[in-house]
């Protein structure tokens, strides 16, 4: 028997600010919950949530339990808002075996450590999660590259790569690289994992690129899911769209797959 496969969307939500006008997150909110509660994850991936705009997707997502630490760390770090990428998992599912989260650093283990040319801290959040039913057991990761630092996407990728590497089983590597197909930092990626997008099963469905800046007409692909001892049933860019615009400035992107 096919073991039914772990649907993983990742979503780069946009930070909250006032100076996205008509696009701040209250006017989005309910179209964020909206959206991820249509597609049915069974992990969510996020990008950028402040304390707040994840307490709302909490309260939301009530059979869901969350891996999330600040990238400042809990230290008071003067102009970095204090932005989380955090594993979400449905707890009706799956069990909770290990966490950690690490810095995109030269010190990973030091909480609020910029590294390279980075502009801010970067993070990576990490679940170890078992299938109730199955037993099944695999890693799910989520990721915030630098959007400045040349260096620091592409040490920050190897980082990621070696830390994951270490674990033993299947791993799911989800977010936002701020690096398009055939940059450094996306070969680092694919030098250790599969980009779902081109394994999948089934193809892919919707638009090919993912950043769109509200404006529905994306131009970059940025957004990922990567594998590693997965099978990759179908893979998705979802356009939602409701009557007072786009939930973030980035479409979200999913993947059916099967830990082998």
């Amino acid at each position: 028997m096919t073991p039914a496969p772990v649907r993983v969307l990742s979503f780069n939500v946009r930070y909250d600010t006032d100076d996205d006008g008509p696009d701040a997150w209250p006017h989005r909110r309910d179209a964020v919950i909206s959206l991820l509660r249509y597609h049915r994850p069974d992990v969510v991936c996020l990008q950028e949530p402040l304390n707040h705009q994840l307490d709302a997707v909490r309260e939301a997502l009530d059979d869901f339990a969350w891996v999330a630490v600040s990238r400042t760390g809990g230290e008071d770090v003067t102009g970095v808002t204090n932005e989380y990428v955090p594993v979400g998992y449905d707890t009706t599912r799956f069990s909770l075996e290990d966490d950690e989260t690490f810095w995109l650093s030269e010190t990973p283990e030091q909480p609020a450590s910029v590294g390279w040319d980075a502009d801010l801290p970067r993070i990576l959040s990490r679940a170890t999660l078992t299938e109730d039913d199955s037993g099944e057991r695999f890693h799910v990761a989520s990721i915030h590259l630098d959007r400045k630092g040349e260096t620091a996407r592409v040490e920050g990728a190897r980082t990621a790569c070696d830390r994951l590497g270490e674990l033993d089983g299947p791993v799911v590597l989800a977010g936002d690289c701020n690096s398009t197909p055939g940059s450094a930092p996306y070969e680092v990626f694919t030098d250790s994992f599969d980009d779902a997008r081109d394994v999948a099963e089934l193809g892919h469905h919707g638009p090919e690129k993912t950043m769109h800046e509200f404006s529905g007409d994306p131009t970059e692909r940025i957004d990922y899911v990567f594998v590693r001892d997965c099978d990759v049933r179908i893979h998705a860019t979802l356009p939602d769209h409701t009557d007072r615009g786009y939930p973030s400035d980035h479409f979200p992107v999913v993947a059916d797959v099967i830990p082998t």
